[in-house]
């Protein structure tokens, strides 16, 4: 795979109103309340930009829309934009992701913060942890594995707890990581830490090195 892009962004850079959602958009925010909506709003806005970025057009003209295994999916001007795209939103921060299709991309972020034992059970495989800081690994591995399913589209719907994750320390910004899978099969990705943060990037093929998108 082409290296896929990605972009941040946090709450405070969401437009205010609903002019920049699409009518479906809208009809999909009158459903929600509260923080949900504003999650929602989020992470909308980083996708539509970040789609917006890779094709070089505004923002107006592109949707994010859900589709029937509630994976997100590109639409440019009424139509469906030939991309993967992948959404994730945490702590008022959201990553989205994009590739040309058919390549597959999935993202996630966490904020670094500790996770209790009964997490560190229930989720990860001995020996995960092995050699790196703990609340870090932990919340990295994590991401690794949710950023692998979504390019599966199958979400947690996956037993995440028997995956392993192998992390590359080569290189100094984005990094290697694999996800083996306990029926077989590898994911291939990338993770990045830094601010308090940790995001990870993969994809179907193996994807290149992420690139930051540039918005004009």
């Amino acid at each position: 795979m082409a290296a896929p892009g990605w972009l941040t962004r946090s709450q405070a850079d969401v437009p205010d109103g609903d002019e920049w959602l699409g009518a479906a958009e809208r009809a999909v925010a009158l459903t929600l309340r509260g923080k949900r909506l504003q999650d929602w709003r989020l992470g909308r806005w980083t996708a539509k930009a970040a789609v917006a970025a890779w094709l070089g057009v505004p923002a107006s003209r592109v949707e994010i829309l859900a589709a029937a295994d509630g994976a997100p999916e590109a639409w440019l001007d009424g139509a469906r934009a030939p991309l993967s795209v992948s959404l994730s939103h945490r702590a008022g921060r959201a990553l989205a992701a994009v590739a040309p299709a058919p390549a597959t991309v999935g993202c996630d972020l966490e904020l670094v913060e500790p996770r209790s034992d009964a997490f560190i059970r229930e989720w990860l495989s001995p020996g995960e942890l092995a050699g790196r800081s703990r609340d870090v690994a932990a919340n990295l591995i994590w991401t690794a594995k949710e950023a692998a399913s979504k390019v599966r589209r199958e979400g947690l719907r996956l037993d995440l707890r028997r995956a392993v994750v192998e992390l590359g320390d080569d290189g100094t910004s984005w990094r290697p990581l694999l996800v083996a899978w306990p029926e077989g099969g590898r994911t291939s990705g990338w993770w990045l830490e830094g601010d308090g943060w940790v995001m990870t990037i993969a994809g179907s093929p193996a994807p290149g090195v992420p690139r930051r998108l540039e918005v004009r």
